[in-house]
């Protein structure tokens, strides 16, 4: 028996940074899902430099997914095309495109792309992260 798809709606949430010691992967994507402000608040930062408040997720009803790339000084343009659930596994799909601006002139600095994106809770057994259609990163859950 196959169970359907389910698209999940969700929102971007914006004026985060992420953390110094957050635990990411070198020279790979990084998956983060929070279920709890606790440990939303030990990975992303807020951003006190941007003009306005960063958009806060409700942990009652929401659930935030993290992707962090490799940190880099031509950051690519990010923007997720799906999120849905099937077969007790939740998969993120986004899109990753050079920006071409950047290749002619990098960032003088190293900046940490990222997406983060807040959605009504799911219970998942894993969650899977694909990037321009290729799966990149499997994430099963833990048990606390």
């Amino acid at each position: 028996m196959a169970l359907a798809q389910v698209t999940l709606k969700y929102r971007m949430l914006n004026g985060y940074f992420l953390s110094n010691d957050a635990p990411v992967n070198k020279g790979k994507p990084t998956l983060f899902v929070f279920e709890q402000a606790e440990t939303f608040e030990k990975v992303f930062k807020p951003a006190t430099t941007m003009s306005k408040r960063p958009d806060v997720p409700n942990f009652n009803k929401e659930m935030v997914v993290g992707i962090a790339l490799p940190a880099t000084n031509k950051p690519p343009k990010l923007s997720i095309s799906r999120v849905f659930v099937q077969d007790s596994v939740m998969t993120i799909r986004y899109i990753r495109m050079a920006d071409t601006t950047l290749n002619k002139t990098p960032l003088s600095f190293t900046t940490q792309p990222m997406l983060l994106v807040a959605l009504p809770i799911q219970s998942v057994l894993s969650t899977r992260l694909v990037e321009n259609g290729k799966v990149v990163l499997t994430l099963k859950k833990q048990d606390d």
